[in-house]
Order: structure tokens, then sequence, then C-alpha cells
């Protein structure tokens, strides 16, 4: 994680906003908050800035951190001490696994580095993986739910082919846990964004926090969409238009690997949910992805979700009733079908 910028931004009238830039895992973060004396801020956002730093060196799926120890120790069998942050992340997403049937599972980083999504260089260009390793992998189909926890240590149940990769959940677990910080420091209103994932703290001044969408058929160089961020609400997007590999044929195959296939997620260029708890937002925008158009009303409705938007690779829109009023759509969009009343809101 490297230090970016920072600097005192008179940039609204009713309220002075510090703000950091950071690199964390490869990809940009900011630290934005709002009405704090500058000093104030300035330590609420170092304290903030230094866990992000240690969570980088326990979670990086790929270059040095526990977790690469961790997935080192699992391919031999072993059994593995584990830093108490790792411990939390699965136990908080062994629920989620299941009951998204094992489309999110932090479980298949052996499938991601096999497809050489472990790099920081986007697009890729080099051969797609052999099918015979594919296949390899969809046979044994290695889980999260593979892994005991046993008093700190991780140990493998299934054998020795889970490779854990917190990609589909850190951020928004990394964005909880600055979020506690900045609060231990007294501070009430900020906003933080981390790979495009936003998470709210109070407002800004007088009003709420306006953030954008990134619109995925313009590759992230325009914006799709935008709305007002309320206190301890979170954003999480999942697209086809920042990591992915270049199909033969020109398409955009994106880092979301579907488990049940072993093969990129298609059809879905973008993928929006908000809701209050980041872990669980950061993980179904993942899930939607995967799940595209045919399961976008099933899995909202048996995970309990009112507020999220799918747009497929052919510009259609599917939106529930709750996201549709409170988004401001940039552009036109096909619509599919009604907005879908999800029943819980935006709450």
């Amino acid at each position: 994680m490297l230090l970016l910028g920072a600097g005192l931004l008179a940039c609204s009238r009713d309220a002075e906003v510090v703000r950091e830039r950071l690199l964390v895992w490869g990809t940009e973060a900011s630290l934005d908050i709002a009405g704090a004396p500058p000093g104030r801020a300035r330590e609420a956002i170092a304290a903030a800035s230094a866990a992000m730093l240690r969570l980088t060196g326990e979670w990086h799926a790929w270059q040095p951190s526990d977790l690469v120890r961790i997935n080192e120790a699992l391919a031999r069998g072993e059994r593995v001490e584990a830093p108490p942050s790792v411990i939390e992340l699965v136990e908080r997403s062994r629920p989620l696994v299941r009951k998204t049937g094992r489309l999110f599972d932090p479980g298949i980083g052996g499938l991601i580095q096999l497809w050489g999504f472990h790099t920081d260089e986007y697009p890729i260009r080099s051969p797609a993986p052999d099918a015979a390793l594919l296949d390899a992998w969809l046979a044994m189909r290695p889980s999260l739910l593979d892994l005991r926890v046993e008093e700190g240590h991780l140990r493998p149940t299934g054998g020795t082919a889970v490779q854990l990769d917190f990609g589909a959940v850190g951020e928004g677990a990394a964005m909880e846990i600055a979020a506690g910080i900045l609060r231990e420091h007294g501070i009430e209103n900020a906003l933080l964004t981390l790979g495009g994932d936003m998470l709210a703290m109070g407002q800004r001044g007088h009003r709420a926090w306006r953030v954008g969408i990134e619109d995925p058929i313009a590759g992230g160089q325009a914006v799709f969409a935008e709305l007002e961020l309320r206190d301890g609400e979170g954003l999480f997007t999942s697209g086809n238009y920042a990591r992915f590999r270049v199909a033969p044929d020109g398409a955009r195959w994106p880092h979301i690997i579907d488990p049940r296939t072993a093969r990129p997620a298609t059809g879905t260029a973008l993928a929006v949910v908000l809701a209050r708890d980041p872990v669980a937002a950061d993980a179904l925008s993942t899930v939607l992805m995967i799940a595209g158009p045919a399961r976008f009303a099933e899995l909202l409705q048996d995970l309990g979700i009112g507020c999220a938007l799918l747009l497929t690779d052919q510009n259609e829109l599917l939106i529930t009733r709750g996201m549709q009023a409170r988004i401001r759509l940039q552009r036109e969009v096909v619509p599919l079908g009604q907005p879908l009343d999800a029943g819980a809101g935006c709450r």
C-alpha cells in the first residue's frame, strides 16, 4: 500500500474535507473525512491507513502475506496458524457460501490463480488455461467449507485443493474495519472508497455523500448512475470492465469465476448491491454477477436484499424498486421487465 497524497480540500461550502489516497491490493482507495478538525482527521486517517496496510500483509493472495503462507500449508494438507483477521473472514464467509449455493466461495483461490488473475496487470492477453486443467479442478471443486477452524488454526478436511482468496469479500471487510477505527478517533462523517466500492459514515456537511457508479459499457470511463449514500450504507459493484482477460473473439472475460463451470462469468456487465452489511454486500455483488438475469429475483428474495441492479453486456437492466427509488441513471438502458419488488427496500 502506497500513500498517493493527502490534503485539506475546501471543495464544499458547508464542509471541509480531508482526503487521503492509497493503493491497497493494487487498487486505488481513498478516505474522505468531512467537518472534523484537520489534525484529528489526519490522525484518524493515519490509524485507518495503518490497519489497511496490516490487512494487506495478511490477506494478499499472491504477494508475500499470511494468506500466501496459509495456502502453501493447505496445499501440503497441513494444519496452519492464521491471524485473527483471516479466521474472522473464514467464519463470516461460511454462511454466505451456504446461502448462495457456493456461487460465492473464497475457497476457489486455486482456480483464480489458474486463470492468471493473481496479477495487477490488466487486461490479460495470455492464452486461457487448458480445458483439461479446468475440468480436473471442477471434478474436485474445493470449497471454503472444506476448512475447519481449530483454536486459531485452519485445517483442510477435503483434500489439499482448497486455496483461499478473499477478493470477493476483502474490500467490504477492510472498509468495515477502517470505519470502526475512524469512529474510535471521533470521526462521524466520512466516505471510504476502495476499488470502486464505497462505505458512508454520516454525511458531508448538510447533505448526504453523493457518489457515482462507473459505466461498464464505456470501460469505466463514464458515469452510469448517481445516488446519495446515507449513514452506514455501503455500495458494492462487480463488473467486467476493470480486471479481465481478452477472449479469443475479443470479448471480456472478467476476473469473476463461476465455480459451477470453472470458467469466467459471462453475460453480465455490472452488478450493484446497496446494503448496510459491507461484507455481505461485497460478496453478493459477485454472486449476482455470476448468476446473471435468470436468478436475479430468486437470489435477492432468498438473501433479503432489496436494493440492487444488474446490467447485461447487451445494455439490458434489471433493478429492484428500492434501487430505482434511489438511483439516477445517466444514460438510456433497455429495461428487462418491471422493477422487482424485493420487499426489504434500502434500509
